[in-house]
């Protein structure tokens, strides 16, 4: 590519400059055709016949052309050497940056994710260097993620499937009778089966943007006071009080109420999941211009500031040695990213570590 490049770019030069070569070599030949012809037309005929062109007058005409042609293929020559050495410089500009951009998408292809380059070679070049950067850093990350996915969820699969299979062959085999205890065990561990395939459902129906939205005015103090009322037995559980603020002026959101209330519903069950017992949760809604602003809030641990960009990843955990054993399957805050964004709205956290967390997001009016 480079010396195709550097052969373009020098043919290109090399007959611009033999054009206006040519142009000028011939512009200038008929000025001093017409200097001559002025000359002997205001000195020479009025003096009588015009006599034949001396050759003194023939030779200077000559050598002045001659000088001017000499002239001309000095600068000719210059303006080759500069054209070679610019078109080599054109070239290498271009080509070079482009050649560590192709062999870095080639070590890309092979499954080198996070490869960087740092090249030069103009504005848009250096551009579509920091794209591919950035780009290759989101394969980087997003493979990992695909990794950690694959290992969580046959995690989160294999313990609740171990349990069932477990108390399944006791029972079998006579170890244990059938009794409530039992049956209890089984019950939970299906539900947590059963929770698991329902949300990577959820996500992956967000991930393909098919997600069904029934969009109308929903009245904001009544979807989340039913929100809050539905966790009236987990809450209890915890001893855990649950604050809600919502002024009777809010205006409707124009929403899909089902999905309002799954989000408060994947929401407060973070919450409560990590507010310690006798904390509390403060479920809120503000009016702020054209949107409502929901947020819960609740006193647990928090969040570290280098762990705030990631919470709403699939299956990302804060604490990666926490037990799976709580019911939670690191998929809740995703799938209300997923359902917020899909209504017009956006999502984000705020949290100091020590002092609790507070997650908002957004819905627009129905004026």
């Amino acid at each position: 590519m480079r010396l195709k490049l550097f052969l373009i770019i020098l043919a290109v030069t090399l007959a611009c400059i033999l054009f206006f070569a040519v142009l000028s070599n011939y512009l200038v030949r008929k000025q001093f055709d017409r200097t001559f012809e002025r000359f002997e037309r205001e000195f020479v005929e009025p003096l009588g016949p015009p006599p034949p062109e001396p050759p003194d007058m023939v030779r200077m005409k000559n050598e002045r052309v001659t000088v001017v042609n000499l002239s001309y293929v000095f600068t000719g020559l210059l303006g080759v050497l500069l054209a070679f050495i610019l078109s080599w410089y054109l070239a290498d500009r271009i080509s070079k940056p482009l050649s560590e951009l192709t062999l870095a998408t080639t070590n890309i292809a092979g499954g080198e994710y996070g490869k960087q380059v740092d090249v030069k070679g103009g504005r848009e070049v250096e551009e579509l260097a920091v794209a591919f950067n950035a780009l290759s850093s989101g394969l980087e990350r997003n493979e990992a993620l695909r990794k950690n996915m694959i290992a969580d969820i046959s995690h989160e699969l294999r313990t609740p499937l171990a349990a069932q299979r477990g108390y399944l062959e006791a029972l079998q085999d006579g170890v244990i009778e059938l009794k409530p205890e039992a049956i209890d065990v089984l019950a939970k561990n299906n539900v947590l089966l059963a929770r698991l395939v329902e949300d990577l459902q959820q996500l992956s129906l967000v991930d393909a943007g098919q997600i069904n939205l029934d969009i109308m005015p929903v009245d904001t103090e009544e979807v989340v006071r039913t929100a809050a009322l539905s966790f009236e037995h987990d809450l209890a559980d915890k001893g855990i009080s649950l604050d809600v603020d919502v002024p009777g002026v809010l205006p409707a959101v124009q929403a899909d109420q089902g999905r309002v209330s799954q989000i408060l519903g994947n929401l407060l069950a973070n919450s409560i999941q990590h507010t310690p017992e006798g904390g509390s949760i403060t479920l809120a809604a503000r009016l702020r211009e054209e949107w409502v602003i929901i947020y819960v809030a609740d006193t647990g641990p928090g969040i570290e500031e280098e762990e705030l960009p990631f919470i709403f990843d699939r299956f990302h955990r804060t604490d990666r040695s926490r037990a799976r054993e709580t019911g939670g399957t690191g998929l809740g805050l995703s799938i209300a990213k997923g359902l917020v964004e899909a209504q017009g709205g956006r999502i984000w956290a705020e949290s100091e570590a020590g002092r609790g967390t507070t997650i908002s997001f957004t819905l627009p009016t129905s004026v």
